[in-house]
């Protein structure tokens, strides 16, 4: 325990002190080219892509933890914040719950599930300001749950259990809303939790999604891009690739979903990527000393520095692989 703390505090001196106001300037001129080959040189790309890990998901959430929390969100947000503005703010890990909120007025909701909650971040935001609400939240991850029941003892009206979003431990129809943010792309099969949040929520209930999405077919992608696209995927754990918008968008209309809102908000995360790519840009700069960290450290803690690289080149404007989007889908009041 001691080696490892002392370890963690070797690496925040190294990726966060002494900031040097060049690496802006060096991110603002690197090419994916240029991106690649230097991912290429440390992780060996082909290596990356053809490992396959059937259960990713716990491990990658339970090794990036800390990683996450000094370099990502300090209050424990696991998702993207929202900047529009193009400036970026930590108030924008709120904008995806008050979305929830505002959808939580407008159908009066009662009851309310978050998939993926992390360690609770989301619905102890949002339990605080709806007491009249009930809020459960499930995760694949233990260690996660942990914290988020920690913080839910001091609210009535929060619950947090371990869970499966492919198979929802839930009577039919006893959901208003369910949300889920950044977590629906490690299902190997996107029918599947998506029949599950149908079958749990009541008729007029709605599913809020913020999720990446493929923007087109994978074999449209110029070969280089390609190359990014999977190996932002693999390094987030996302082991089956992101799903393909229309694609996606067919499956939860023959599930019987109606689309209520679907919008490409890729712009409003810009300011979350760049940062992580100034600071993975600042780890790959290490030079000699991040050979040692990629032998010591956890291997998808380290990996993500591979996302925060590439993602500025995969996710609207720059790239076209990826886009960030937000989804709002009801269940029919009247169903065929």
């Amino acid at each position: 325990m001691a080696a490892n703390k002392f370890l963690k505090n070797i690496i925040i001196k190294l990726l966060t002190g002494g900031s040097k106001p060049e690496y802006a300037t060096q991110t603002s001129q690197l090419t994916l080219a240029d991106a690649i080959a230097k991912i290429d040189g440390l992780f060996d790309c082909e290596a990356v892509l053809k490992e396959f890990d059937a259960d990713a998901t716990i491990s990658y959430y339970t090794q990036s933890e800390w990683g996450y929390q000094i370099y990502h969100s300090g209050q424990d947000a696991i998702h993207m914040a929202l900047n529009p503005d193009g400036i970026f703010d930590p108030d924008g890990y709120y904008a995806q719950p008050r979305v929830v909120a505002e959808q939580i007025r407008k159908l009066d909701a009662k009851t309310v599930l978050e998939l993926g909650c992390g360690k609770g971040f989301n619905s102890c935001f949002l339990a605080q300001q709806y007491p009249e609400v009930h809020f459960t939240g499930i995760d694949l991850t233990p260690s996660h749950i942990k914290i988020a029941r920690r913080k839910a003892d001091k609210f009535a009206n929060l619950s947090f259990q371990e869970g499966n979003f492919n198979r929802l431990n839930f009577l039919d129809q006893s959901f208003d809303i369910v949300f889920a943010f950044e977590c629906l792309c490690h299902a190997s099969e996107a029918e599947t939790p998506l029949a599950e949040i149908f079958r749990v929520l009541r008729p007029g209930g709605q599913l809020i999604i913020f999720d990446g999405y493929r923007k087109i077919k994978f074999t449209q992608l110029p070969k280089l891009l390609q190359t990014a696209t999977q190996l932002v995927e693999i390094s987030m754990a996302v082991r089956h690739g992101f799903s393909e918008i229309n694609d996606w968008n067919a499956i939860v209309q023959s599930i019987g979903f109606q689309i209520q809102t679907i919008e490409d908000i890729s712009l409003a995360i810009q300011p979350t990527l760049l940062k992580l790519q100034k600071l993975s840009w600042k780890l790959f700069s290490l030079s000699w000393q991040v050979k040692i960290l990629i032998y010591l450290l956890p291997k998808y803690l380290i990996r993500n520095s591979i996302a925060g690289l590439l993602m500025p080149f995969t996710v609207s404007p720059k790239g076209e692989a990826f886009g960030y989007y937000k989804l709002i889908l009801e269940r029919p009041l009247e169903e065929a």
